[in-house]
């Protein structure tokens, strides 16, 4: 089993599953931060990264997506490299200039499913994403 771990991120009194990813275009590599976010169907990140990937809202294909306070926003989906750790994945990814929560999310479509187990340690706080072979 290969197990990739990592601490819950201090953001002042609360402890989250805050991990530092990569996403990868045909040229750029851009590292960020993502809240591991069971509730999400899709990973969403802010449009600026991809402004700085050198992707354009055209190559994309329009999504929109309903957020977690009702509201219906507008994504631009590519299917792009994602590191998480030392994991390469082909996700879908959504960016969104109308992303209101303070940080990208990493969802459970092509994300969650890459692993064979995404697990929660809230007495550890630490999340873990597990490959069985």
């Amino acid at each position: 089993m290969h197990s990739l771990d990592f601490p819950y991120t201090r953001l002042g009194a609360l402890f989250l599953p805050i991990v530092p990813v990569t996403i990868i275009s045909r040229h750029v590599a851009f590292r960020t931060d993502a809240y591991v976010d069971s509730g999400a169907f899709y990973s969403i990140f802010r449009s600026e990264i991809m402004d700085s990937l050198g992707l354009r809202k055209e190559q994309g294909r329009l999504k929109l997506l309903k957020a977690a306070d009702g509201k219906v926003i507008g994504s631009y989906l590519f299917r792009l490299t994602l590191e998480i750790g030392t994991v390469k994945l082909r996700p879908l990814i959504a960016f969104s200039d109308q992303l209101n929560v303070g940080f990208n999310l990493l969802g459970r479509h092509t994300v969650f499913s890459s692993f064979d187990e995404v697990a929660f340690n809230e007495k550890r706080k630490t999340v873990s994403f597990r490959l069985l072979n």
